[in-house]
């Protein structure tokens, strides 16, 4: 299965776009504002929060970086008008992170009022390791403004526990996810067991020293083995919740997450930029492949 796979990552970027955009049609929640905005209340109707995301990274121009900034504004207005269970996370690249110190954070500054207005949380996506301390300090100059705002920290950088043991108190709000990027080999752990230790570690150091944190894998070990340790040590429940990414198939799971009364929020990508998302996403989790197969078989075929 995993030469299948790979052989699909392959020749995805040479499919024609609409036959990608099949497949990838689970995974993204439409184009538009409205139809992102109407996946939201359909999740919403099933128990499940949001987490919203425009794709998009690495604007070219300020033009564009301040007309995302404008349009993430404008979403915490429609989450309020809508009374929507949603807040947003951005990448920092795509409101300009390399575009100048001064005018990323301007516009960061910009978010964080709204957000602040709408009474409402602002996630910093982390990027890959050029963007590490330097988002790591917006964050810390924005959370002296707005305590409502968090962070990403990855468990395949070696340096995280560290970042933690530094960041990590009670107003603390951190996503531990595994991490996706391409980076040095003497920066990450290349070990899947040392990923996944690390990985339980950090949420074990976070949720000791009071930090709410959001448990963003689809890995079923990894959220059993939490779970666990999170019941044993008789964790509040408003001290944490379960974070995946729309589309993923295991729905059973999740429902059986909310019934037993925990948070389980969507990480919910939407917009124009489907197409490189789509292409990006699948080049880094192969495993993805397996869901496309499914897909395409279900999409053409009508079988399960």
């Amino acid at each position: 299965m995993k030469l299948i796979n790979n052989l699909i990552i392959q020749i995805i970027p040479f499919l024609p776009k609409f036959f990608v955009k099949i497949v990838a049609s689970p995974y993204i929640a439409g184009i538009t504002d409205e139809e992102m905005l109407e996946n939201v209340k359909k999740l919403n109707d099933k128990g499940f929060k949001v987490a919203i995301d425009i794709l998009g990274e690495h604007v070219k121009t300020k033009d564009e970086a301040t007309a995302v900034t404008n349009r993430y504004a404008n979403l915490y207005n429609e989450i309020t008008n809508r009374k929507l269970q949603a807040n947003i996370s951005i990448k920092l690249t795509h409101i300009g992170q390399d575009l100048g110190q001064n005018f990323v954070q301007n516009n960061l500054f910009k978010l964080v009022e709204a957000a602040k207005n709408n009474n409402n949380f602002l996630r910093l996506d982390m990027e890959n390791t050029p963007y590490t301390d330097q988002t790591i300090k917006l964050y810390e100059i924005m959370k002296e403004k707005y305590d409502k705002i968090g962070i990403v920290i990855q468990s395949y950088l070696k340096r995280s526990m560290s970042d933690i043991e530094r960041l990590a108190d009670k107003n603390f709000n951190v996503r531990i996810c595994k991490g996706i990027y391409v980076e040095d080999e003497e920066l990450v752990f290349n070990d899947y067991s040392l990923i996944r230790e690390s990985f339980i570690e950090l949420v074990k150091k976070c949720l000791e020293k009071g930090t709410y944190v959001g448990i963003a894998t689809h890995d079923e070990y990894l959220i059993d083995n939490i779970y666990s340790w999170i019941i044993e040590n008789d964790i509040s429940k408003n001290k944490y919740e379960f974070q995946v990414l729309h589309g993923v198939p295991m729905q059973k799971k999740l429902k059986k997450l909310i019934n037993e009364g925990n948070t389980v929020r969507v990480y919910l990508p939407y917009g124009d930029n489907w197409y490189d998302y789509s292409v990006r996403r699948l080049k880094e989790n192969p495993k993805m492949a397996g869901y496309i197969i499914k897909n395409i078989f279900s999409s053409i075929f009508r079988i399960k």
